[in-house]
């Protein structure tokens, strides 16, 4: 059998909870694509106990650059799909890595209004985890591999603990140094900014050909628009599936929802970090 190679892949990217998920099931939706989730353990590999996670190409090498490429075709080989879509949120914190290992990649960075995103993310902290979640994770990868998640115990144990947590999500450089200071809101918010202001200057300095900002808003209000502007971006032919799939499942209940959600308490502790980010991307307070 002839050996696939990775052409045009698409990296869905940005905060946790803007909405990854959606547009990745959505992307599923269309009969070329292969979609791949939450590959952090691939993406980090030869650089897993760095502390946090970003990467730029000064964190790659050749021997890591080939282990990321022979993953990626051996899912596509086996998917007998023509092409591959990876969502993984993390990967906000490494835009120039990528691009360095697939130059042709079609980058789409989606962005949620940061209220929202916090709103949505506080319930990760008290999320009770389970030991077939764990499993699950392991079971995706060699045995060779799990090393590649020590970092990651202390969360699990304290998860399946009923344990409280004072993180989650992307680490940007600098995660843990103020976590015991600020309260769980003002963390949130942190990471909220600091991941934004890595993923956008890095993605606006690549070519227009490899990255493509657009907000979760739009694509849940005018979800033909949105999708015929992803379609034209990263070269995808009928996407009409993709399509009909967003206009089905769209909530637009959500949004106002998780505004909703947070108190006055909640926003007078975040506004002041937050507030500068959002009106820099085009969010009014």
């Amino acid at each position: 059998m002839q050996k696939k190679q990775i052409e045009k892949p698409i990296f869905i990217l940005g905060a946790a909870h803007s909405g990854t998920s959606f547009l990745g099931k959505a992307l599923k939706q269309h009969p070329s694509f292969a979609t791949w989730t939450e590959t952090n353990n691939i993406w980090m590999w030869g650089n897993v106990f760095k502390g946090d996670d970003q990467l730029t190409e000064n964190d790659l090498n050749q021997k890591i650059k080939k282990h990321i490429e022979k993953k990626f075709i051996r899912y596509l080989q086996k998917s007998g799909k023509e092409r591959i879509c990876d969502k993984t949120p993390r990967n906000c914190l490494r835009i120039p890595f990528i691009v360095s290992v697939f130059p042709d990649a079609k980058i789409i960075h989606i962005i949620r209004d940061g209220r929202a995103v916090i709103a949505s993310t506080k319930k990760e902290y008290k999320r009770p985890l389970y030991w077939t979640e764990v499993w699950d994770k392991l079971r995706k990868i060699p045995i060779w591999e799990w090393y590649m998640f020590i970092p990651a115990i202390p969360l699990f144990v304290k998860t399946m603990m009923g344990i409280s947590l004072n993180y989650w999500g992307a680490k940007p450089p600098g995660w843990n140094e103020e976590i015991d200071k600020l309260s769980p809101n003002a963390v949130l918010a942190k990471q909220w900014v600091e991941t934004m202001k890595i993923a956008t200057q890095a993605g606006r300095k690549i070519a227009p050909d490899n990255y493509l900002e657009i907000r979760y808003e739009d694509l849940i209000n005018s979800p033909k628009k949105i999708i015929t502007e992803i379609a034209e971006f990263a070269d995808i032919r009928y996407p009409e599936s993709i399509i009909e799939f967003c206009k089905i499942n769209i909530d637009l209940t959500r949004n106002p929802k998780r505004l909703k959600s947070l108190d006055s308490n909640t926003l007078g502790e975040i506004k002041e970090i937050i507030e500068p980010t959002m009106s820099e991307l085009g969010y009014l307070w």
